[in-house]
């Protein structure tokens, strides 16, 4: 993914920021809005649908989306200047697909599925400040919890086989229509690292990267390896 650049980006513009005062301990609450992705997602997809081909029935791929944007709500406590603890709670981005299904029951079945995700995270922040400026460089580590929901949406037609009064068959196709979700959970751990800068100790704005491997479930279209980038505004109290 093509998301460090940005960070550094946002990062030397925090590095042209005025230095603020010492450091104090305090804790904050704080707001992100990221940039993210399920990596590998689309391969899985693409796996699950050549699986569901068969001498009988024939399936196609028309579209996915593994990529798109999120927030979380974040907040700790910052007791020393190189220690900190977090939690978060966080929204992720949808992924998605969309194929095709063709079998003698259901000649044109097109169905729409999308995976919600979301998170909640415990980490320990150790910060490398840069003397007084306000300036640093942090790295985390921690986990938290998953929830994810799978939707699909059914569109087509269906054959059925009609019995008349004299007892003759006949096929007769239909419009048909449906939905089905699933819930699943479990637990995982990450890491990341970023760059923040604290103004007059009143609030704090960061970048940082984050990366949460094998989230999801072999049953549930896979696991992911869950990365993003976001930049964040916190207040002190």
């Amino acid at each position: 993914m093509a998301r460090l650049p940005k960070l550094l980006v946002v990062s030397a513009a925090l590095l042209a920021t005025p230095a603020s005062a010492d450091f104090y301990s305090h804790r904050y609450l704080g707001l992100s809005a990221l940039d993210g992705s399920l990596d590998g997602f689309c391969t899985q997809a693409t796996a699950f649908v050549s699986g569901l081909n068969s001498q009988q029935q024939s399936a196609s791929g028309t579209s996915c989306e593994e990529q798109g944007n999120g927030w979380k709500v974040y907040g700790g406590w910052r007791w020393k200047p190189n220690l900190a603890i977090e939690l978060d709670l966080r929204q992720l981005p949808d992924a998605s697909q969309a194929f095709q299904v063709s079998n003698p029951r259901f000649p044109a079945m097109r169905i729409n599925e999308e995976i919600t995700s979301r998170m909640g995270n415990a980490f320990v922040v150790a910060h490398l400040p840069f003397g007084t400026t306000g300036l640093s460089v942090f790295g985390k580590v921690g986990g938290g919890f998953w929830l994810r929901r799978l939707e699909q949406n059914q569109r087509g037609e269906a054959v059925f086989l009609i019995t008349g009064d004299d007892g003759a068959e006949e096929e007769i196709t239909m419009p048909v229509s449906g939905q089905w979700r699933e819930n699943q959970s479990g637990f995982h751990w990450g890491y990341g690292a970023g760059v923040s800068y604290r103004h007059h100790n009143r609030w704090t704005l960061r970048a940082e990267w984050e990366l949460f491997p094998e989230v999801g479930s072999s049953d549930f279209r896979g696991e992911q390896d869950i990365e993003s980038a976001s930049l964040g505004w916190s207040m002190h109290f």
